[in-house]
């Protein structure tokens, strides 16, 4: 649970090269210990093989925000981020999306789920 868990995850996130799909979706408890591991990963890392990230209901909040900016500018290989109902990462997230160059020729993200996470209409303005 929390700040454990989540450096766990980080040495996973990290250390993985044959890690493809990762479940972690109606975890509350996973909160802010994994919103500070998604800060800690390379994830511009090219053996990584990470296609599917679940992170709905982790309770991830603001401070999630930076990791998942480096997640969506740098990762090659994600196809699929469920981010959904995580009500607290509202701005956080604004910021995050507004940091991302969606016209990344290598970016492979197909499916990106926000429904629920807080976004409100100024996330959209920029």
């Amino acid at each position: 649970r929390g700040p454990a868990a989540g450096a766990a995850l980080a040495e996973l996130l990290r250390s993985s090269r044959s890690l493809e799909l990762l479940y972690l979706h109606d975890n509350p408890e996973l909160g802010g210990g994994l919103g500070a591991a998604l800060s800690e990963v390379p994830w511009a890392n090219a053996e990584s093989r990470l296609r599917e990230l679940w992170l709905n209901g982790t309770g991830l909040g603001p401070a999630a925000g930076a990791g998942l900016a480096a997640l969506l500018r740098s990762s090659r290989s994600l196809e699929l981020l469920y981010l959904h109902d995580n009500p607290e990462l509202g701005g956080g997230l604004g910021a995050a999306l507004s940091e991302v160059p969606w016209a990344n020729a290598e970016s492979r993200l197909r499916e990106l789920w926000l429904n629920g996470t807080g976004l409100g209409p100024a996330a959209g303005a920029g």
